[in-house]
């Protein structure tokens, strides 16, 4: 619903002070456009189109000048490392500068609210604590709001809040803590407490 690829049947939702499922469909689009960013587990990128193509996609669905796209792509490809892989085709490149990539294409417009789903999933965990690291890093620099969902207690720890759902209804809610272990810990704490075990819970400590 927060995507705006489905419907309220109660309720209302909000984004930048609009309710966006109150638009018409080139209204929606317009602000989905605009508005959001999307990082998926599996990339979702296009093989078919260089590295540098697929991140300035939403810049070009938008009508933005050559000047601006390039001008963003260009601070975009530095910021994530990805400079000398611009040319390159998806299938040339590791998991983790995919998503990259993937990250740099969900942000290059500037959106309001970026939405993870798993973005971590497929990378191993050197890749998944750099995506985590530049994640945390971009929010910061950029101010934009993301909204991740994850059952990896370690992509959780990043996070600055955590709501864990249960049977479609919130079972608890932390905040972030300034010891990431101690709030690894935690997480970890509740989730065995929703009806896991610690056999569910990935064994990574944090130092």
């Amino acid at each position: 619903m927060v995507a705006n690829t489905d419907s309220l049947t109660s309720g209302k939702l909000f984004i930048k002070g609009m309710e966006p499922h109150l638009l018409n469909k080139d209204e929606l689009a317009d602000f989905r456009r605009t508005h959001l960013g999307f990082v998926f587990q599996q990339f979702h990128l296009l093989d078919t189109l260089t590295i540098a193509e697929n991140m300035v996609l939403p810049l070009t669905l938008a009508n933005a000048s050559v000047k601006e796209m390039e001008q963003k792509l260009a601070t975009m490809l530095e910021r994530l490392g990805l400079s000398e892989h611009s040319h390159k085709r998806t299938y040339e490149i590791s998991g983790g500068q995919a998503q990259r990539a993937a990250i740099g294409r969900a942000l290059i417009h500037q959106p309001n609210l970026v939405l993870c789903d798993e973005p971590t999933g497929n990378l191993d965990s050197k890749a998944t604590k750099d995506v985590l690291n530049l994640l945390t890093d971009l929010k910061r620099e950029m101010g934009t709001t993301i909204l991740m969902v994850t059952h990896d207690a370690e992509a959780a720890s990043y996070c600055d809040r955590i709501l864990f759902l249960k049977d479609g209804h919130i079972y608890n809610e932390l905040y972030k803590s300034n010891n990431r272990y101690a709030f690894y810990e935690q997480i970890s704490n509740v989730l065995i407490a929703m009806g896991g075990d610690d056999d569910d819970v990935s064994a990574v400590r944090f130092s």
